[in-house]
């Protein structure tokens, strides 16, 4: 028996390198054993790797259509200089690190396996824009509400489930890097990328960062992935909310507001940062050495990798002529502190030069290769680098991550405005819906190609589902954003005449790679005005023109200005970019099967001139009075949500006087009044009262998303951490103010209440 199970293992461990020769050098090397440690292992394999397979790792190459024939990579050399197939002569040679964007679990194969035919044998990192679900991939993936919709939830596990379903349909299919998630705060909403990322307060975007982060690479084995916090830095407040473009931001608004999220995920374990587009201050932030390696590494502690963004390493040289050549511009990011390129051609010729000039030290390239070989043993690829297509089938889509879609599209609804219209009654009821976006896949957001027709429910086939039979439903197609027709726009008035009441969808479409393609916000599609575009705005008057109850449900991952239609509409959903499941939330918000929950993670404006019109405010900001023509104040502000039903809060009890180096604990009393069983978000704010240095008037310091019954009640409790009540001083130093603070509650339905604590 001893020998029979002894010989079962030793082909068990021949198994594990089946498809690669281990007999080039008569044995198993270190490296390749995985009972050693991974630092042993780590080691033993940079030992014996060239320069220029060191550099190799560092290369990262799009992988599209690497089934295909050559002829018809024809478009990709065009734009790309090369072919998926001239990559992978490279691979074969040990020039290769990674992929991004390989279409299919059958490319991934033909790439791992044609790693396994390098010198080294080493797997290959393949890795995906995998930001609210893997949308990018044509095995399809489970689409779930936009970074915007998550942060609206304020429910933190459930934007770790998310991360951590993404992360098991990606394994399944090969993938083990996403780009994600966003952690740029925004403050110009013009800004395509708004719904990419968890809105305008540090905290709550740091927060929720923290949870992507931690369900994405759990523990770091065979079904996590390795997650990337981007864009360093000011992405969101770029200028004139252009993506990439320059951003002139004080240190101490950097300090305050746009690097703890970053700060939050380094903490977290984050295993990649991505150095923004853009310039801060002037420096590129792809060759910002004093932040990427003196701040990030040294005093915040980051061990992980840097990534460049799509070729902006090459856009010193090209666009931002801070170098002169793109070999200065490779020399420049690798010395200060990048470790992948993304992508392809001219990276690894030039490194190598670079290195014989003694421009860049080996021993930056083997920090590099280090980090990045490292991954790859702690994900478990060297023992499992292939997927099996039975693996795909059960996890892509599985029950269990539709529901979790379902139930995030629900959550992240946000009810703005709601004259008692809401909730509909499902029968006797003639419902006339209309609008861009009432029936097409512009809620599943940018991020996300087309899906099986099959996968989606979009609003109208919501509402038209969870209508009894004694109601109807009545359609009408307006087009496109910017093909709507006024013949088309009159129908809609005489229609709505003849129901009972009216549905419009409206809003922004931020769905890629559609034909023809519709976009109008996402990544490099920036917006010049925050009001409705086309003329969509036309028909929500042509259809108030009808006297019918009008219900507006805005589509879109920015907040959109609405002023008139807040005046004249009678309830308002805004649902930004939902998901594949988006039009069932919509549906279920409407009828009132579900009560609405969202808060909003970004001050709605007005109009655009309120651009920075966001919560954390400074006093002086109110001193002058109103703009002329237009309130000062926002159309909605950061945390405002309605429900169906009522709560009544009690703080309980509450620390009333601390040492300036104290926490503050808080208990509070929430308990729901009204008929209908609800979520409510309850939002804790502080505020220091007299300060050395100007402070917000306002800012968030903890929240907790709760679920309660009719006339149920539940004490929650709350830990102000000493740093959320500190400041930077006129030095820069941050410190607490012994003084007076205000305790502020804020929950849905406007529920407010303030106390008075002291830190001495």
């Amino acid at each position: 028996m001893k020998i029979i199970i002894t010989f079962i293992v030793f082909c068990i461990s021949l198994s594990t390198f089946a498809q690669k020769d281990l007999n080039r050098n008569g044995r198993i090397d270190v490296y390749e054993n995985e009972n050693n440690s991974i630092d042993l292992r780590v080691l033993d394999l940079v030992t014996q790797m060239t320069l220029e397979e060191k550099i190799g790792q560092m290369c990262q190459y799009i992988g599209w259509r690497t089934s295909e024939k050559e002829t018809k990579n024809e478009d990709l050399k065009v734009n790309y200089k090369f072919s998926t197939h001239d990559a992978i002569d490279l691979l074969k040679e040990g020039k290769i690190g990674s992929f991004l964007f390989v279409e299919n679990q059958k490319d991934c194969n033909i790439l791992q396996q044609a790693s396994f035919e390098s010198r080294l044998g080493i797997p290959l990192l393949l890795a995906i824009d995998a930001i609210h679900g893997n949308g990018m991939t044509k095995e399809g993936g489970t689409i779930y509400p936009t970074e915007i919709g998550m942060a609206s939830t304020f429910d933190i596990d459930l934007v770790e489930k998310i991360a951590a379903q993404t992360a098991l349909e990606m394994r399944s299919i090969g993938y083990h890097w996403t780009f994600s998630p966003n952690i740029e705060v925004v403050y110009d909403y013009r800004w395509g990328r708004c719904g990419e990322t968890f809105g305008e307060d540090p905290f709550l975007v740091g927060q929720m960062g923290k949870a992507m982060i931690k369900g994405y690479q759990g523990s770091l084995d065979q079904t996590n992935i390795l997650a990337c916090a981007k864009h360093f830095v000011g992405g969101g407040i770029s200028n004139n909310g252009y993506n990439g473009s320059p951003a002139d931001i004080s240190e101490r608004t950097l300090k305050e507001e746009f690097f703890p999220p970053f700060q939050e995920a380094v903490k977290a374990g984050v295993y990649s940062i991505m150095p923004a587009h853009n310039e801060i201050n002037g420096m590129p932030c792809h060759m910002h050495e004093s932040y990427l390696n003196d701040m990030i590494r040294k005093d915040w502690g980051f061990t992980g990798l840097y990534v460049s963004d799509w070729m902006d390493m090459e856009k010193l040289y090209s666009i931002q002529k801070t170098v002169s050549s793109e070999t200065e511009a490779f020399e420049k990011s690798v010395n200060a502190g990048l470790d992948v390129h993304m992508h392809g051609p001219k990276f690894l010729e030039a490194m190598i030069q670079l290195v014989k000039e003694g421009k860049v030290q080996e021993k930056r390239i083997n920090e590099a290769a280090t980090i990045i070989v490292k991954s790859k043993f702690e994900l478990g690829l060297f023992e499992n680098r292939l997927t099996k297509r039975q693996n795909v089938k059960e996890t892509v889509l599985k029950k269990e991550h539709r529901e979790t879609a379902l139930e995030a599209a629900r959550k992240s609804l946000v009810l703005l405005k709601n004259n008692n219209v809401l909730p509909l009654k499902k029968d006797n009821n003639k419902i006339f819906i209309t609008g861009t976006l009432a029936d097409n896949q512009a809620m599943l957001g940018d991020w996300a190609i087309p899906c099986d027709k099959t996968d989606v429910i979009t609003p109208l086939a919501g509402v038209k589902q969870s209508l009894n039979k004694t109601s109807t439903v009545d359609y009408l197609d307006m087009g496109s954003i910017f093909s709507m027709k006024d013949s088309l726009i009159k129908e809609a008035r005489d229609r709505a005449e003849e129901s009972d009441v009216v549905v419009i969808v409206v809003g922004e479409h931020g769905q890629r790679n559609q034909k023809p393609n519709y976009q109008t916000l996402g990544e490099n599609v920036d917006r010049p005005v925050l009001c409705l575009r086309g003329k969509q705005k036309e028909l929500i008057k042509a259809v108030h023109q009808s006297g019918k109850p009008i219900i507006l449900v805005l589509i879109g991952g920015g907040p959109i200005a609405i002023p008139w239609e807040v005046e004249n509409v009678d309830a308002i959903i805004q649902a930004w970019e939902p998901g594949m499941y988006g039009g069932k939330a919509i549906a279920d918000v409407i009828f009132g099967d579900v009560n609405p929950s969202g808060r909003l993670p970004f001050t709605i404006p007005r109009s655009v001139g309120q651009l920075y019109n966001h919560y954390k405010l400074k006093p002086s900001s109110y001193a002058r009075g109103q703009f002329l023509e237009q309130a000062r104040t926002p159309l909605y502000p950061f945390g405002y949500g309605l429900s169906y039903t009522s709560f009544e809060y009690e703080i309980i009890e509450y620390s009333k006087s601390i040492s300036t180096s104290d926490d503050v604990h808080v208990k509070i009393k929430v308990k729901n009044i009204g008929d209908k069983i609800g979520d409510e978000t309850v939002m804790l704010y502080v505020n220091d009262i007299i300060s050395s240095v100007a402070t917000p008037i306002k800012e968030l310091a903890a929240f907790k998303r709760i679920s309660l019954g009719v006339g149920e009640e539940r004490v929650v409790e709350f830990t102000i951490k000493n740093k959320q009540l500190s400041f930077l001083d006129k030095n820069m130093k941050r410190i607490v103010e012994a003084g007076d603070f205000e305790l502020m509650l804020e929950g849905s339905n406007r529920v407010k209440l303030k106390e008075i604590f002291n830190a001495y």
